[in-house]
């Protein structure tokens, strides 16, 4: 704990003092917690909780539909014989939110999304099916896990857990900032919402990939009939995910190992700053983390069926016999699910296939080896058969719309609408590693295990210690292997960002639960609750000040809408001055926030503007703006910039050929926004053929 607190903060520049440690929080806001707190009401301070009202009413609605269809599917496939009733719980929400994210797939590719009965006929029909179920079975065994011994566990160690889960939520509930959701993790739910259906995206290719996260937004903004808000609502569901892992790990600890082994593991899961930032900022790795453990805890359901046998709090079937047909019963409906929730995983983002589809089948086969090969041929079709269901309809709704049930990857094997040989390659060299090398091994393991900024004190020491766990060290192994697989695959198989390796996290926080258990000595607990206090205190200190991400937790949030910090002042101008225009993106992908309506593409895809302006005349170029609605052309030489440097950017937009256009009278330029890299145009035509709000000048910011 000590060499954490002392390793180097990467995130802030180094001062006159050298490198800024990670002991940094405890300094400026341990002695100063008022400092905190300032920042979370805003400044101007002006605290306002219940605009968040409506956020909270479209996602828990959401939630709640979800997680009782996802009750009722694994009814159906007895998948929730024997389980408790957090088992139960974390099953169903997981099952239930990709459920419901395939539903609004196809719905939205049938070009429904418009249709507000194709949503509410289900959610009704799923609530008073759920009701009428367990009205009619409310009587069955409730089953609890027996505890091997007393645990030193007391409701008082969960205040650790709650702050997390709290901050985690209101920073979900939050507008956006990361670059990546205003460029397709919000953006691409706002294109489909606002065309009524799903479609193919040229524009964006990140658009055309599974997102099974992102439906969840989309539905939002259906049920809100209101972009803006079911944006908020779908951040909000998918910061979900954090607590509904910790959940999941809590149970998992609980049945396999014990109460003090679940709590460690949930408290050192959703206090690890990775989990919390990603989870605030409106990433996905939250949500394939949640789908990776639940698939994870229920192969081990599979694997290990008589693993810390539920025992039965009421009910005639409490009997030992009835326990263990239950979870005869169980058996293979627990490898369904296990199937179902790596398709999950799969479905919100595509490295998932290798960290998650690949091991979980390969432990499938390896799981049958012993079997009559009828039972063995029938497990593995059940596996790979919920696996598709899982995640199926978005491959298939690749090869339909681009020909590449992959898109934009494997293109050398399948092609691809709009991918080029040339687009391929600018792909491939942004997105696998490029140096293999014992020293950058050695930096890069150094990074996942200590110097990556939003790690925790206590998770790598406690997940260390599960070897000497002689009850559960083989458990301990498997977990162990696990986790080093996942960072092989991503070592060997992709550009190596910290945030790609997070879905492992909650491996590594099962292994702590099985680590803190290692010992029954008192002087242990001792040492274990003080390093979880001071760990936690730590973490909070980080997750919620605002160098993790925003943490204006109880500004308004009309305010923060449009507020200077977060919104470029460019998007604020053409927001309030060109609200009904069209405005043509050079450079611009983030575009969430904008209000008019905007065509832009990222810089994987072909430029819009050199389509539409190059080789051709004058006359040509104003006549095709002009066909597409376009009003203004904005080009940010900033972003540019940063694409050259890295990803690279087309060669033919330059500073001269804007300098053409307007000599030409294609364009007119706007004034300057001073020390702004980005340069705005009004396209030139005759004024009578403008709205009357466009032929405004209006005042630059």
């Amino acid at each position: 704990m000590s060499l954490y607190y002392a390793a180097a903060f990467s995130v802030l520049p180094s001062g006159p003092g050298g490198p800024v440690r990670r002991s940094i929080f405890f300094e400026v806001y341990l002695f100063r917690p008022d400092d905190l707190v300032r920042e979370w009401l805003g400044s101007p301070p002006d605290p306002a909780i219940l605009d968040r009202a409506a956020v909270v009413v479209v996602a828990g609605a959401i939630f709640a539909w979800a997680g009782s269809l996802g009750w009722l599917a694994n009814r159906l496939i007895g998948a929730d014989r024997g389980l408790t009733r957090l088992e139960r719980f974390v099953f169903a929400a997981g099952v239930g939110l990709n459920l419901v994210s395939t539903y609004v797939l196809a719905i939205g590719l049938i070009g429904w999304l418009d249709r507000a009965i194709a949503f509410f006929l289900p959610a009704v029909l799923t609530f008073a099916g759920a009701g009428w179920l367990w009205w009619r079975n409310h009587r069955e065994p409730v089953w609890h896990v027996a505890e091997r011994r007393a645990s030193p566990v007391r409701k008082q160690w969960l205040w650790l857990i709650v702050p997390f889960v709290a901050v985690i939520w209101l920073g979900g509930m939050l507008p956006p900032i990361e670059f990546d959701v205003r460029e397709y993790h919000l953006q691409v739910p706002k294109e489909f919402y606002q065309q009524g259906r799903i479609t193919f995206l040229p524009h964006n290719v990140y658009g055309n990939m599974a997102m099974g996260t992102e439906m969840l937004s989309l539905l939002a903004m259906v049920v809100a009939d209101d972009w803006w808000l079911g944006a908020l609502a779908g951040k909000t569901l998918t910061a979900s995910f954090a607590p509904l892992a910790a959940l999941a790990l809590f149970a998992a600890g609980r049945r396999l190992v014990s109460t003090t082994a679940g709590f460690v593991a949930a408290a050192a899961f959703i206090s690890v700053p990775w989990i919390a930032q990603v989870s605030m900022l409106g990433l996905v790795e939250g949500a394939v983390a949640c789908y990776l453990f639940l698939a994870l805890y229920a192969f081990l359901l599979y694997a290990t069926p008589g693993q810390a046998m539920p025992v039965a709090e009421r009910g005639p079937a409490s009997d030992h016999h009835t326990m263990r047909e239950h979870a005869a019963l169980a058996d293979r409906s627990r490898l369904v699910l296990a199937g179902y929730l790596v398709g999950a995983a799969v479905a919100a983002k595509y490295p998932a296939a290798l960290f998650v589809a690949v091991p979980f089948t390969a432990a499938t086969i390896w799981s049958q080896v012993r079997r009559r090969w009828q039972v063995a041929w029938t497990s593995m079709a059940l596996f790979l058969l919920a696996m598709a269901i899982g995640c199926g309809l978005w491959f298939a709704k690749n090869w339909a719309l681009t020909g590449n049930p992959t898109y934009p990857l494997l293109y050398d094997l399948f092609g691809g609408e709009t991918r080029t040989a040339e687009k391929d390659a600018q792909w491939m060299r942004a997105h696998q590693p490029h140096v293999f090398s014992l020293a950058q091994l050695a930096e890069d393991l150094m990074r996942v295990g200590l110097t990556s900024p939003w790690l925790s004190p206590v998770l790598l020491p406690l997940a260390a210690l599960a070897v000497l766990n002689g009850r559960h060290r083989r458990m301990a192994m498997v977990l162990a292997a696990y986790f080093a697989y996942v960072i092989a695959v991503w070592w060997l198989f992709t550009h190596r960002i910290d945030r790609f390796w997070i879905p492992a996290i909650p491996v590594l926080a099962l292994l702590a639960g099985i680590g803190a258990e290692w010992t029954e000595s008192k002087p242990w607990r001792v040492v274990l609750l003080a390093a979880l206090v001071l760990g936690a205190v730590g973490n909070f200190l980080a997750v919620a000040s605002p160098v993790i991400a925003d943490n204006r937790f109880f500004a308004p949030l009309a305010r923060l809408r449009e507020d200077p910090l977060r919104v470029d002042p460019w998007t604020r101008y053409f927001n309030n001055h060109a609200p009904d225009g069209c405005i043509l993106m050079v450079g611009e992908a983030q575009v969430f926030d904008f209000r008019p309506r905007v065509v832009y593409d990222t810089c994987f895809d072909s430029s819009q503007f050199e389509r539409l302006v190059k080789n051709r005349s004058p006359e040509e170029i104003r006549k095709s703006l002009l066909s597409m609605g376009i009003t203004h052309v904005y080009v940010h030489w900033g972003e540019i910039a940063r694409y050259r440097a890295t990803y690279g950017y087309t060669e033919f937009v330059r500073p001269e050929v804007f300098d053409g256009l307007v000599a030409q009278g294609v364009l007119e330029p706007l004034p300057e926004i001073g020390g702004h890299p980005g340069r705005a145009y009004r396209v030139s035509v005759e004024r009578s053929s403008l709205p009357p709000a466009l032929l405004l000048p209006g005042t630059l910011p």
